[in-house]
């Protein structure tokens, strides 16, 4: 999980982004908005993501077309405007599956420390990397990410009970009637990803995420549920159950996951992946067994994975999958769940760079039309670069997901 402050500066300008380029995908992605003002405010917002080297707030952005009333109707064309970001997404979504064939779909979340409490969303929450509580708004995006690329097409603000039960909160951020009361129980993380299997048109790939902080056992049963492949890293203390005793009819026993892969037996082949050295002895062991969550014929059987450097026991990464050896060997299973350090690596170089976290407003819907309008100018970064750069294959075979 990613901290960040909503002030950051940055540094950088898109040079290498042809501006005809910019023009005409920005006009395909925003063709669903009604309005030719809308079309236009929604340009020069993109335009503004990628080329200025402050901050990127609306006053900047407006300054680009002479400041005044400008930053007014800018204003009300990100948190009180009512174009739909949904179609937006669907589009850029549907455009980047096609351009980048994702091997998979990762789960990135986000923390934005704030000031003051009227931001949507912010709360205070304890925050295990500074092990302190603060005030911070947190959020979950869905990435399209193959070995040399990813980018975002979907998100999800993290919304406290109090948020939720707080009629005036909801009120003053202008969060829908619908928000909250039609999400069954599902997790945010769980939640970003199932909106894009629900009439979006996509072809279904395995999901990434951590779970390290979230509760893997709900977001297993959601997942399963929708009958979505998954690759879950997990922590060394959760509890699982070997499916061999289960299917022995033995003692039923809760064992944590680090002991049960330290104790199985190494399987797949080397992991290889773009970006990654091809020296010998330098890809991992890999582990894989069979266990449950818990014991009964409702509980699904799952993968265990593990991944530790050659010559020692101990498991530095774990996953939890329920895709089969079949579908998915160990040594893929590990692959695609390091597809998260090439998201990590674009956050960092593109999506803070082009206002990922730099909405200062306190509208829901402006929230969720920065955040949309932020991934359409990653798409063009990311894009331009597929264009314009030949990629040399990772040196290990190329796998991919029937």
């Amino acid at each position: 999980m990613d901290l960040h402050r909503s002030h950051r500066t940055h540094e950088i300008v898109w040079s290498g982004v042809a501006d005809d380029f910019v023009t005409e995908y920005s006009r395909r992605m925003l063709v669903s908005l009604p309005r030719r003002d809308q079309r236009k405010y929604g340009e020069l917002y993109i335009s503004g993501l990628l080329s200025l080297t402050s901050r990127k707030s609306m006053r900047s952005i407006a300054s680009m077309a002479g400041g005044g009333a400008a930053e007014q109707r800018l204003h009300h064309f990100i948190s009180k405007s009512s174009w739909d970001w949904v179609p937006v997404r669907k589009a850029l979504a549907a455009d980047l599956d096609q351009a980048l064939d994702p091997l998979a779909w990762v789960v990135k979340p986000m923390v934005v420390l704030k000031t003051g409490e009227h931001t949507v969303g912010v709360t205070e929450s304890f925050v295990p990397q500074l092990g302190r509580i603060v005030n911070s708004q947190r959020s979950y995006g869905v990435w399209m990410a193959n070995d040399h690329y990813s980018a975002p097409v979907n998100s999800r603000l993290r919304l406290s009970g109090k948020w939720l039960a707080d009629g005036e909160r909801r009120r003053r951020a202008e969060i829908p009637d619908r928000v909250g009361a039609d999400d069954g129980g599902v997790p945010p993380a769980a939640a970003a990803v199932l909106e894009l299997t629900r009439g979006w048109g996509l072809s279904p790939r395995p999901v990434i995420a951590e779970a390290l902080e979230e509760d893997a056992g709900v977001l297993v049963r959601h997942l399963t549920a929708a009958k979505v492949p998954f690759v879950l890293r997990i922590g060394g203390a959760m509890r699982l159950i070997p499916w061999s005793t289960v299917r022995a009819g033995g003692t039923v026993r809760l064992m944590a996951a680090q002991h049960l892969a330290e104790g199985a037996d190494p399987g797949g082949r080397p992991v290889r992946w773009a970006g990654r050295t091809c020296q010998a002895g330098r890809s991992p062991v890999v582990t894989s067994t069979d266990v449950v969550l818990s014991p009964g014929s409702g509980s699904p059987m799952l993968r265990l994975v593990g991944a530790r450097r050659l010559g020692e026991r101990r498991a530095r990464e774990l996953w939890l999958s329920n895709m089969t050896e079949t579908e998915a060997p160990p040594s893929l299973v590990v692959r695609l769940g390091r597809l998260g350090e090439r998201v990590d690596k674009d956050f960092a170089e593109i999506s803070t760079k082009v206002g990922a976290m730099d909405f200062e407003g306190r509208t829901f819907g402006g929230w969720h039309r920065h955040t949309t309008l932020s991934a359409v100018a990653h798409a063009i970064v990311t894009l331009s670069a597929v264009r314009d750069q030949a990629v040399e294959l990772p040196c290990g075979d190329h796998l991919q997901i029937a």
